[in-house]
């Protein structure tokens, strides 16, 4: 069964892999648990067992507050034995996806596009048979006056 003090990590939910305390256990399957923030801990909050995988490690808590809780998270020396001393900042990186500094996300080059070589050759092509198909009117001129200028024949 979980007690007070117990060492846990969640295995579902939005804070999935982090590591958590039980503050107390509530009624049958539910648990108030909290953490560290600062060492991308879980928040405080109530939580069910089924979510959490409760750890070999168990420290004494002070009290209930969120203070006293991370006093007697410092002082036990878990987070050493964690591994979140060694890393800090990787392992803050890690859990705190919404709060990535600016120099360590992922920068999308600007890509400009790049003409389509096919769909331009195909336009001028168009407009060059475009150009071919049109009559040209300075002969169509010369055709009619030559007609013009004939002599009609009068038929007897």
């Amino acid at each position: 069964m979980v007690e007070a003090g117990q060492i846990c990590r969640k295995i579902a939910g939005r804070e999935k892999g982090r590591y958590c305390i039980i503050v107390k256990p509530l009624d049958g399957s539910f648990a108030e648990i909290s953490g560290a923030i600062k060492y991308g801990m879980c928040s405080r909050k109530r939580c069910n067992v089924k979510h959490l995988i409760i750890t070999k490690y168990k420290i004494p808590l002070k009290g209930e507050k969120q203070e006293d809780i991370e006093k007697s998270i410092s002082e036990s020396g878990i987070l050493k034995r964690l591994g979140f001393l060694k890393d800090k900042k990787r392992f803050k990186l890690l859990f705190n996806k919404a709060k990535k500094p600016k120099s360590l996300k992922k920068e999308t080059p600007k890509t400009t596009k790049k003409p389509d070589v096919k769909s331009k050759i195909e336009e001028i092509s168009k407009t060059t048979k475009k150009l071919e198909t049109k009559p040209n009117t300075s002969s169509l001129q010369t055709k009619k006056e030559n007609i013009k200028e004939k002599p009609k024949t009068e038929i007897k």
